[in-house]
Formats: structure tokens, C-alpha cells, sequence
């Protein structure tokens, strides 16, 4: 009797919501009342239920795995970011995650600053990210500041390369950031603590710590990064190139994250989640230029709570979240203030048709408020979206998903967007499988609250950007003794029509957004991960991500002929390299980018050099019982090279940092 009344009341509860999406505020503020009473109850009874437990019958693990897009991403790439970066290194920002293990190009203001990704040649506005299922791209930027976003250390990173607008919504054009974290009732305690000190004043301390007994699960983690950045830097701009020390670039950043899963029944789940980062910056200022002793205080607070269970024959999943994010900045002249409420409510379903035919239906609401001292006022958004997957098997070797979106945006028509991908094996033999992959898809993206209301320079009569993009590859496994490996080969075209870029006003004195024409774009991908194991205490792995990027748009020459561009800041080639050799307690691992050519104008006329970064780490762990110590030295930049990912800013050169951690554990 528990399951359906469970049920009833979640439902009800979005269905409520629907008509008036401001009350979710509320509706998650409820699920986190009760989610501190169940803890509050299962935390007083577990001395009595520890006493009874030989005549208490024990609950099966249970682990939510976070598949919930990929199963139906048939034909796409999809790569997983190693996690052991983030339980080596906790509180380690996306940004310096996607540096080290992706061909992602990351657009940096400075060691900390504001840093942004984008894939496939796009733009940073179109890729989505998105957290245990919601997009957390500001709507005023419609993008997200990767230096903003400190992991909790349980949590998996994917990327999804392409077009998938149908999976993910508005702004998934180039790609997506997928942030998930999965939950297991297996009986554990674990607590954990990390002390990182640097150069350049650089300073982190990390603690997390995890409870399950069968039916209750807790994590939490809090991690306070800090640096001073009083770097020196070749300043290029200077007559003679001197050597100086970096000015006002010092930042601190405070996140915490909390999650609390509870089984209601075996057969149903509610979960609650919250996460906090606090960020304070100085803005470093651009060579060349004067110090105004700009500084950038940034707030984020996610709320979201979940209900899951069994219904009318499948899963039906409930969700709702509250987002608030404020960004402030002041320099000697200017005081910009920005605060932004979002709420979402998802309802999905999904259900086995067949035992090859799987199908999930779902829907999604959005509610923008922003109160943005550019715009003159308050401005409101509400967006609404109708979605299905299906995943199709018809062969045991052939994976077929169609999916389809429709939205329905206030003052928009975005398109449909259908997407069709399928995986066929063609080959299995001694150790080895080789399999072909194709995709189609369709993407779209809203003009983003600053498109439309900035003063001056906003344009309410933007049109939405579509694309369209095509892949194909060949995926290639290798399991045989000793040796694990993958190696993934894709091509991609893509187009977009009616890209939004700022440029000049005509007038004078500010930019506009304007609708361009149409950007095409095609290039290559290569990734190959590979594992030798040669026994329990000897093991070698290593991992290569190369991407070929072409990214142009059509623009007049000085003789008003169309000539195609490279759009700025798309290098044509980015690799990214890593490995590690373990040898019983001890590691020793390096990664390494290069980063070639990037034009820093519309037509092409200047340029940052390539570079090369090589980074290095050597480990060792002390274990005594259930007691674990990692002691670890890193160098960074370990060439020493001197580059810049954004015009003019300076990077850090050769650092170095050390860490230990330590960690208590027990498992029945």
C-alpha cells in the first residue's frame, strides 16, 4: 500500500506544478523537510535495527547507474571522463579535468578565471550542461563558467559529442556536459580528508564522507580551493617583452554538496541533492592593460529532489529543482548586479515494449526570473518540452534509438528535433570486436535572456539558432589476456543556421547579438585508451584524444568577396595524451595537450601560436587496516612553456603542489 500512495503524491505534486512553475521553490523545499525527517528517523533507529539484525532480512545493493541518456544515444560518441582524477584530486574543477583527458579546446581568462568549453568548433553557448538531469547553463549567458564548477567526488563525468537536442534540449548544438551522480545502498562508511598546498599561494582542503546500510545513503563533500596567482608572466605587449609579477588574479572558491537517497520500498526511491559553490575573484586584467582592480563574487545554490518507482508496468521518474545564481561585479568605475531564480519539473516513464523495444516518454517545464541591473528591469521566461527516446534491438549485434523533442518557448517557435543513430558489430574474433556507427540529429538554442534585454545593444527579434549534424566512425575493442583496450574513430559535419554572434553596433560604442547567416562545420575524431596488466601489482595504461576541427562561416574579403573564415579561437588541432605506470603502492603518471593555431579575429588576420603543456604526478599509498594515506607531488606545466588560451592573459608557468590524504573505510 506504501508504493502507490507514494506515487499519488509526487505525481500530484507536478501535475500542481505545471500550471504555475513558480511554486516549485516550495515543492523542493518539501522534499528536503522530508528528507531530513526520514534521515532524522533512520539515523535514531539504526542502534535498535543494529540489535535485531539476525532476525532482520538484509536488502540486496542496490546501484543507480547513471545510463539514463546513453542507452539511448545509439550512434554518438560518448566518452567518459577517468574519475580517478577526482578522487585523487578533489575539488579539481571541470576545467582542469576536460584540459587533461579531452581534445576539448578550453578558453581560459587566467589560472581560475572565468573558462569556458565547446565542442566540434561551436561556440561555449552551445554546449549544455547538465546536473543528474538538469540543464544548469545561466540563461543569461547560456553557457556555463567551468572554473565555477568543483565536483563532488563521487560524480561521473561523460561527454556527448554532436548535435542532441532531442536527449538534451536547448543548447546542445555542439555537444554535452553530463554531471551525474549514482547512488549504491551497499553497506559502507567511508570519510575522507585531502590537504593540497602549492606555489603561488596555492592552497585546497577537501573532506567527504559516505553512509549506506541497505536503505539509507548519505554523501557529502566540501572542498575550499585558494590561490594567490602572484605568478611571473612575459608580458608581450611591454617594449622588450619583461618579465612581471601578475596583479590582482587572486580567487577563493568554498563548495559543498550534500545528497541523501532513501528507499521508500524495494521498489521505490526518493533522493535529495544540493549543491553550493562560492566563489570570490579578482578579475585579472589583460596585459597591457590598466589594473581597474576588478573583482567578481559569484553565488550558486542547486536544490533538486527525485522520486522514483515502479508504475503502470515501468519506471516512472518525478523531478523538480531550484537554482539560484547571483553574479556581482564591481572595478573602479562599474557595479554590476545579477541574480537569477530558475525552476524546473521533469515527469518521465519508461517502459520495456519487448524485450528488445524500450521506450521513454517524458515532459519538462522552466521557469526563468532575472533581476539583471543591464536590463532595466525584471524579466521572466517559462519553457516547456515534450520528449521520447526509443531504443530498438533488433539483432543482439545492431542498437537502434530514435528520439524526438518538441518545445515551446515564450515568444519562440523552436523546431522539432528528431535524432536517429544505430551501432552495428560486424566483427568478432580472437579478443577483438569492430563495430560501425552512424547519427543524425537536430539542435537547437533560444537566444539567451542577455540576446534579448542587455541595454544596449539587446535584440528581442532574434531568431533561434538550428543545426543540424551528421557522424559516422568505427568503434574497435581488444580484450585478450593481459591487454584491455578501445580505440574510437568518428567524422562529423554539422551546420548551423542562424548562429547568434555579438559583434559592433554599427552605431558605435557597443555590441549587438546578430543573427549570421549560417557556420558550417566537419572534422575528425580520434580517441584510443589502452590497459597492461601484468599482474596484481604491475599495470600500465594509457590514453590518446586527438581532435581535426574545421569551423568557418562565410566573410567579405577586401574585395567584398565571400571567402570562408575560421571562426575565432577553433584551433584545427588539439591532442590531448596521458599514462601511468603502477608498481604495488606507487604510481607515476603525466599528461599532455598541444593546442595548435588560433586566429583571435573574424578575418583571420591575427593569431595565438601553438603550444604544448606537460604535466606529471608521482604517488604513493600507506594502507594499515581499514586506514589509508596517499601522499602525491605534481608539477604542472612541467615545460615550463609560455602560452596563452585567450589573448593577452597570462598563464602560470612551472608550479608545483603537494597532497595527503587520508581516508578511513569499512565494508561488511
Amino acid at each position: 500500500m506504501v508504493a502507490p500512495t507514494w506515487a499519488g503524491v509526487f505525481v500530484y505534486l507536478f501535475l500542481c506544478s505545471l500550471p504555475r512553475l513558480a511554486t516549485l521553490r516550495n515543492m523542493v523545499r518539501r522534499l528536503f523537510l522530508f528528507a531530513l525527517a526520514t534521515v532524522a528517523t533512520e539515523l535514531l533507529a539504526l542502534r535498535e535495527s543494529h540489535a535485531q539484525l539476525k532476525d532482520t532480512v538484509q536488502l540486496a545493493p542496490v546501484t543507480v547507474s547513471a545510463q539514463r541518456y546513453t542507452r539511448y544515444a545509439a550512434g554518438s560518441r560518448v566518452q567518459t571522463v577517468d574519475s580517478l582524477l577526482l578522487q585523487r584530486r578533489p575539488g579539481l574543477t571541470l576545467a582542469d579535468m576536460l584540459q587533461q583527458r579531452s581534445p576539448l579546446y578550453l578558453r581560459s581568462y587566467g589560472n581560475g578565471m572565468t573558462a569556458t568549453v565547446a565542442f566540434r568548433g561551436t561556440s561555449s553557448s552551445h554546449t549544455a550542461v547538465l546536473w543528474n538531469g538538469f540543464n544548469i547553463a545561466l540563461p543569461t549567458l547560456g553557457m556555463s563558467d567551468f572554473a565555477l564548477l568543483p565536483p563532488s567526488i563521487n560524480t561521473q563525468v561523460s561527454l556527448q559529442h554532436g548535435p542532441s537536442g532531442a536527449l538534451h534540449g536547448s543548447g546542445a548544438v555542439g555537444g554535452a556536459v553530463l554531471l551525474d551522480n549514482p547512488v549504491s545502498f551497499a553497506p559502507q562508511q567511508q570519510i575522507q580528508v585531502q590537504q593540497e598546498l602549492g606555489s603561488f599561494g596555492h592552497q585546497r582542503t577537501a573532506a567527504s564522507g559516505s553512509f549506506a546500510n541497505g536503505r539509507l545513503a548519505l554523501t557529502s563533500t566540501f572542498t575550499r580551493t585558494a590561490d594567490d596567482n602572484d605568478f611571473r608572466f612575459e608580458n608581450t605587449t611591454a617594449f622588450g617583452s619583461p618579465w612581471e609579477t601578475q596583479q590582482n588574479a587572486a580567487f577563493d572558491q568554498t563548495s559543498l554538496a550534500q545528497e541523501v537517497h532513501y528507499k521508500l520500498a524495494p521498489a521505490q526511491r526518493l533522493t535529495v541533492r544540493g549543491w553550493y559553490v562560492k566563489t570570490h575573484r579578482q578579475i585579472q586584467p589583460s596585459m597591457g592593460s590598466a589594473n581597474t582592480h576588478a573583482q567578481q563574487d559569484d553565488e550558486n545554490l542547486r536544490l533538486m529532489g527525485e522520486w522514483q518507482g515502479q508504475l503502470a508496468g515501468g519506471t516512472t521518474t518525478v523531478r523538480a529543482a531550484y537554482f539560484n545564481d547571483i553574479l556581482n561585479y564591481q572595478d573602479d568605475g562599474v557595479l554590476s548586479l545579477s541574480k537569477v531564480n530558475t525552476s524546473q519539473s521533469q515527469v518521465e516513464h519508461e517502459r520495456t515494449l519487448l524485450p528488445n523495444l524500450l521506450l521513454q516518454l517524458g515532459g519538462e517545464g522552466q521557469l526563468f526570473k532575472a533581476d539583471v541591473g543591464g536590463y532595466g528591469g525584471k524579466v521572466s521566461e517559462q519553457r516547456f518540452s515534450a520528449y521520447g527516446w526509443l531504443r530498438y534491438d533488433p539483432l543482439p549485434m545492431l542498437q537502434v534509438s530514435l528520439n524526438v523533442r518538441q518545445a515551446w518557448v515564450q515568444g519562440f517557435n523552436p523546431p522539432l528535433t528528431p535524432t536517429v543513430g544505430a551501432n552495428l558489430q560486424v566483427l568478432e574474433q580472437g579478443g577483438n570486436t569492430l563495430a560501425v556507427k552512424a547519427n543524425v540529429s537536430r539542435s537547437y538554442r533560444v537566444p539567451t535572456l542577455n540576446d534579448r534585454f542587455w541595454r544596449p545593444g539587446g535584440n528581442p527579434s532574434l531568431k533561434p539558432e538550428s543545426g543540424w549534424g551528421y557522424e559516422g566512425g568505427l568503434v574497435h575493442q581488444h580484450k585478450q589476456g593481459s591487454l584491455t583496450g578501445t580505440t574510437e574513430l568518428t567524422g562529423y559535419a554539422l551546420q548551423v543556421k542562424d548562429w547568434i554572434q555579438w559583434q559592433p553596433s554599427p552605431t558605435g560604442g557597443y555590441s549587438e547579438p546578430v543573427n549570421l547567416q549560417r557556420v558550417k562545420g566537419n572534422g575528425a575524431e580520434l580517441d584510443s585508451r589502452w590497459q597492461y596488466r601484468l599482474d596484481e601489482h604491475r599495470s600500465l595504461s594509457a590514453g590518446l584524444a586527438y581532435a581535426y576541427t574545421i569551423s568557418e562561416q562565410k566573410l567579405p574579403d577586401e574585395r567584398a568577396q565571400l571567402q570562408n573564415r575560421q571562426l575565432f579561437y577553433v584551433p584545427k588541432h588539439k591532442v590531448a595524451t596521458w599514462a601511468e605506470v603502477r608498481y604495488r603502492t606507487w604510481w607515476l603518471s603525466s599528461d599532455a595537450t598541444f593546442t595548435g593555431r588560433r586566429f583571435t579575429d573574424n578575418d583571420n588576420n591575427n593569431w595565438l601560436p601553438a603550444y604544448a603543456l606537460v604535466n606529471a604526478s608521482l604517488g604513493k599509498t600507506f594502507a594499515w587496516r581499514s586506514f589509508e594515506a596517499q601522499l602525491m607531488a605534481q608539477v604542472q606545466n612541467l615545460s615550463n612553456t609560455v602560452y596563452q588560451t585567450m589573448a593577452y592573459r597570462a598563464m602560470p608557468p612551472r608550479n608545483f603542489r603537494v597532497s595527503l590524504a587520508l581516508r578511513w573505510a569499512t565494508q561488511p
